[in-house]
């Protein structure tokens, strides 16, 4: 991927806030988690594959917060799944490597993110 191509298309770092659009195979990956929990062997594959190929996406990338990307997304389809938990943990954790990685800014966004979900 070069530089100005995005990790994750639809999603700009500046607006943190935001409600992202799932494509159709993460909306049935979330209602999956939402009926049947991660415990279900169809929504153990579907997540696991999901999150596969989102690793996948921040290896081949250029951007050097892909990877804070990912787990905003993560925190986000747990959080849209109703898994607030493992939501707050996957927002903390991309708080702290934004913080720890010098995106100040960022980790400011995500801070006041998790406080209009909630969490």
């Amino acid at each position: 991927m070069s530089e100005t191509t995005p990790t994750f298309p639809g999603f700009e770092p500046k607006d943190i806030l935001y409600k992202y659009e799932w494509n159709e195979k993460e909306k049935e990956l979330i209602r999956s988690l939402r009926e049947k929990g991660p415990a279900d062997s169809d929504t153990k594959k579907m997540l696991s594959d999901w999150i596969d190929a989102e690793e996948k996406r921040v290896e081949n990338s250029a951007d050097p917060i892909a990877a804070i990307l990912l787990n905003l997304r993560r925190a986000r389809l747990y959080y849209d799944a109703g898994f607030l938990e493992e939501a707050w943990e996957n927002f903390e954790s991309a708080r702290r490597q934004a913080w720890n990685e010098n995106h100040d800014e960022l980790s400011e966004k995500i801070g006041k993110e998790m406080d209009s979900l909630g969490l």
